[in-house]
């Protein structure tokens, strides 16, 4: 394990204007566009980045962390499909400013860790889906435990939330509460039937296309309008994490490989069949306007599992920690309420 770390003056600048002032309260949406380059811009690089091995020991895979130094405890936070932690900074400040530590982390194959596939380093790609959950054992093994002895709290969103049940199904967890933010558990295949995109996508596979995109898939697009979009309706929140991927360009991902596709929904049905074995608190945010996920599923999560809740925001598109104000401050008070009782 390499740690890469910066303390600097800006840090400690930052630091002292938190412990002077008090903890504040979220950014509003308004504040977006003047706000981006100054508070969140200055506490992401106030962070402590740092390197792990892959649990196959191929891959380094990147993170970042920011210790409170009156920590409530640490909130390990796992991100979606061709996402990275670079576009969360909103979200960690706001958790930061309640108290908490956190530690975030790209996964194999997007953000900032290396990508994989070698036809184009755009496409979203994995070999096994389980790699990811494994990864993030790797994370706690390497990382979290060894200088971690508070409490552990794990933040997961869509492909995350996957991810993350799977890892709860099979090692043992360390975290004392868990809050799932529209995972992962069957990906919303309309207008086809779901047993028609297997069938292509096993063709497709059979035919040596694994590591291309999947049928409809392509390069990210920075010209790609607001309106219309599946992920939010903030226009301000929409703009900021395109602002983000102008600025890293390496870290952009477009859209899944076929061979992710294929995982995924395989990986899924096997995690759904052992939802019962999960010995966790989970709470479930669900988004009424989901187009990626099947919100089915994750009612049936919320069934299965002994110790889980559901919170259905009827309002927001996939990414509800990148919503309108009124429901993304609902959800991160759930959020908050959740991890303090």
């Amino acid at each position: 394990m390499r740690w890469l770390i910066r303390p600097s003056l800006l840090f400690l600048v930052f630091l002292f204007s938190l412990l002077a002032t008090g903890p504040l309260e979220a950014l509003q949406e308004i504040q977006l566009s003047e706000s981006t380059s100054r508070k969140i811009q200055s506490f992401m690089n106030s962070g402590e980045r740092f390197s792990f091995l892959s649990a196959d020991g191929k891959t380094q895979l990147q993170g970042i962390r920011f210790q409170h130094p009156k920590a409530k405890g640490t909130i390990v936070i796992v991100n979606g499909s061709t996402e990275s932690w670079l576009k969360y900074g909103e979200l960690f400040l706001d958790l930061y400013h309640h108290g908490y530590s956190l530690v975030s982390y790209d996964h194999r194959g997007q953000g900032i860790s290396p990508h994989l596939a070698h036809s184009n380093p755009q496409i979203g790609h994995i070999d096994d889906f389980s790699f990811y959950a494994d990864d993030l054992n790797a994370l706690v093994q390497q990382v979290i435990l060894p200088s971690n002895h508070g409490k552990l709290y794990l933040l997961a969103h869509s492909m995350g939330g996957a991810v993350s049940l799977d890892y709860l199904e099979r090692f043992q967890s360390p975290f004392t509460a868990v809050v799932l933010s529209a995972p992962l558990l069957r990906i919303n295949t309309a207008p086809y039937p779901e047993p028609v995109v297997r069938l292509l996508i096993s063709l497709l596979k059979t035919g040596g296309m694994g590591d291309h995109y999947a049928p409809g898939k392509h390069d990210h697009d920075p010209a790609e309008p607001f309106e219309g979009n599946q992920i939010t309706s903030s226009r301000n929140r929409w703009t900021a994490s395109q602002l983000v991927w102008k600025s890293h360009p390496d870290a952009v991902l477009g859209g899944p490989s076929i061979n992710w596709v294929d995982q995924a929904m395989t990986r899924t049905a096997l995690i759904k069949k052992h939802l019962s074995k999960i010995n966790a608190r989970i709470l479930i945010l669900q988004a009424g306007r989901d187009q990626f996920v099947m919100n089915s599923d994750q009612d049936m999560a919320a069934r299965t599992i002994s110790e889980a809740s559901l919170v259905r925001f009827p309002e927001a598109k996939h990414e509800i920690l990148m919503e309108c104000d009124p429901t993304r401050e609902k959800a991160i008070q759930a959020i908050l309420n959740f991890f303090k009782n």
